[in-house]
């Protein structure tokens, strides 16, 4: 019984079950649970339907992200990418968490990524996008550093990021962002 005191299931149930968390999930990511958690946040947001929309894109390029660069793996089955995703809200934002494990030979250029997005203003982040676009793409990139700018542009927010190394060659990386309720339209790109 000793592994179960480790893990106060109590506290955790606790705290997912607060008005505030919209979402909650760690494991195996798959096509079909992420249609799953969008049509949850299109329920649960379609009273602002505006922030509704920021919400779900930002969700969905947040989720990208642990599904093409996460290095766990679940073996029971199709060796689908693991991550953790979590939306939260508070009287002035709705705030998407993604964590991930990386490569902490990766580290270095993911903190580059976010404080090249994070100096940018409106304009620039625009020519940045398209820079990405016709630049050749790094190996393991996939594209990376447009999503976390196009999160940038549809947010209208810094793009917060944390990293916990781990044992062996890991880290633990989570990104966040906040998303005003009230936000305005032409935020979206």
């Amino acid at each position: 019984m000793t592994a179960s005191n480790a893990f106060n299931f109590f506290e955790y149930h606790a705290q997912i079950s607060q008005d505030n968390v919209l979402l909650s999930y760690k494991g195996p990511l798959t096509d079909v649970l992420l249609a799953e958690f969008s049509r949850d946040i299109r329920t649960k947001l379609q009273s602002n339907r505006k922030v509704g929309k920021k919400v779900f894109a930002i969700f969905m390029e947040l989720a990208q992200n642990v599904l093409y660069y996460s290095k766990e793996v679940n073996y029971f089955g199709n060796k689908d990418k693991v991550g953790t995703l979590v939306i939260t809200q508070s009287d002035k934002y709705f705030t998407l968490i993604t964590g991930n494990l990386v490569y902490k030979s990766s580290v270095p250029l993911l903190i580059e990524k976010c404080e090249i997005v994070n100096s940018l203003d409106r304009e620039a982040l625009r020519e940045y996008k398209r820079t990405l676009r016709n630049a050749p793409s790094e190996e393991e990139s996939r594209g990376a550093g447009i999503g976390l700018v196009q999160v940038a542009l549809t947010s209208d927010n810094r793009i917060e990021m944390k990293i916990k190394e781990l044992q062996g060659d890991y880290a633990f990386f989570v990104i966040s962002v906040n998303v005003e309720k009230n936000a305005a339209d032409d935020n979206e790109e």
